[in-house]
């Protein structure tokens, strides 16, 4: 095998790995969507505990509004500080902010 052939090869899997990876470094929009709002609902339970989900709206990027009867919640999306870049889906949890009721 000469110095030529061995260069391609490896400028081809240089390639290939590089393809490969960059096609699994992030969820498509529809999946991402998904965790982010199971991670709200998750999180708007807790804080509304007895009160039913009427509604989950996203509002701006990272920022979702919880809504019950009588109550509303908004809920961030936040990345941890610091974090390297890895590969895969983004990192993140949903921090809901004040509580706001109707009466109280």
């Amino acid at each position: 095998m000469t110095l030529r052939n061995v260069t391609l090869r490896a400028g081809a899997a240089f390639l290939a790995i590089a393809f490969a990876t960059s096609a699994i470094a992030a969820l498509p929009p529809q999946h991402q969507r998904a965790k982010e709002l199971n991670a709200v609902i998750e999180a708007a339970v807790q804080v509304l505990q007895h009160r039913p989900i009427e509604s989950v709206t996203r509002i701006d990027n990272d920022l979702y509004r919880v809504e019950s009867q009588t109550c509303t919640l908004d809920v961030d999306i936040v990345s941890p500080i610091n974090a390297k870049p890895v590969l895969g889906p983004r990192q993140f949890t949903a921090q809901p902010r004040e509580l706001e009721c109707a009466g109280q």
